[in-house]
């Protein structure tokens, strides 16, 4: 029962990445429309008329519910194992709620006109959604190595800058959002500039907000240095989690980094916008996962 157990976090949190990468396929194909108005049906079907834009919407819809059933088993069997424990708790009521209200606005914004910004909270959203069935998998199976991970509580100003970062971060990812959903994505043409012959354009418009994306994720790599260094320094021998974590932190946001100006240089390529949104996922991901241990204190013999 117990391998089990083990075995459907890792599948839940599969399933949610799946989904983090369908939506992306969506919004980067422009497939949002691809069942019309319709929904829950397809231009009024259950199973609709072939075309990439319709398949490509209808196999998200069709993932989205499948990931809704598995969330819900999943949470709901986390909470009847541990009964009692907090962190389970509450990260099994986050999976489900998010799943839900992510759906509903998926639904929402077929039904009726979305504006960018609203658009927005749909990836933000399905994101929290996707962090806490990763940190409640992450906690099925490290449960058993608590103690070796965790020798001693991280200091206050530690835990301070690391809840600073994952709540910049998840505005950093809001603004990305914004920039695909507002179309300006090329809005800069170039790389380290944003036009050939302008590093910094004028910042009304488009190219003010594509511009502000690329100085959020400066600041956002600096921000992960920080917490690095930190952790080699300290937590290299007594919290083997946040230094491990901090380390796989610095290669997602680099790969981040490189994603992004590859979905610049290929004018939008499929395989780089997916990247990205990949790796921003799994990066928020990560950062959670180290907020969510430094609250946690070596556990008494």
């Amino acid at each position: 029962m117990d391998k089990a157990f083990k075995w459907m976090a890792v599948f839940t949190t599969v399933i949610m990445f799946i989904l983090m990468i369908a939506g992306a396929l969506v919004t980067n194909t422009g497939s949002g429309m691809g069942c019309g108005n319709d929904w829950p049906l397809c231009h009024g079907k259950f199973i609709p008329e072939y075309t990439v834009e319709t398949m490509i919407e209808y196999t998200h819809r069709l993932i989205t519910g499948f990931a809704g059933m598995v969330v819900i088993v999943f949470s709901v069997w986390a909470w009847l194992r541990y009964r009692g424990n907090r962190e389970v708790k509450i990260l099994s009521f986050i999976g489900i709620l998010f799943i839900v209200i992510e759906s509903l606005l998926g639904a929402a914004a077929v039904m009726w006109p979305q504006s960018p910004s609203a658009l927005a909270l749909h990836f933000g959203f399905s994101l929290m959604a996707f962090t806490s069935v990763f940190l409640l998998s992450i906690f099925v199976l490290q449960r058993d190595k608590v103690k070796e991970l965790v020798k001693q509580p991280v200091s206050k100003g530690f835990k301070v800058f690391a809840w600073i970062t994952v709540i910049y971060t998840y505005a950093d990812i809001y603004l990305g959002a914004y920039v695909r959903h507002s179309g300006a994505s090329l809005a800069c043409t170039d790389f380290p500039k944003c036009y050939p012959d302008t590093f910094i354009p004028n910042l009304t418009g488009l190219a003010g907000v594509h511009f502000a994306h690329r100085v959020a994720a400066v600041i956002l790599f600096f921000l992960i240095i920080g917490l690095l260094v930190y952790s080699v320094r300290h937590f290299k021998e007594t919290r083997r989690d946040i230094y491990v974590a901090s380390l796989i932190a610095l290669l997602l946001v680099l790969a981040q980094i490189a994603s992004g100006i590859s979905v610049v240089l290929t004018r939008l390529n499929i395989f780089s916008t997916l990247a990205h949104a990949g790796f921003i996922t799994l990066l928020f991901g990560m950062l959670s996962y180290i907020c969510l241990q430094t609250l946690k204190r070596p556990e008494k013999m």
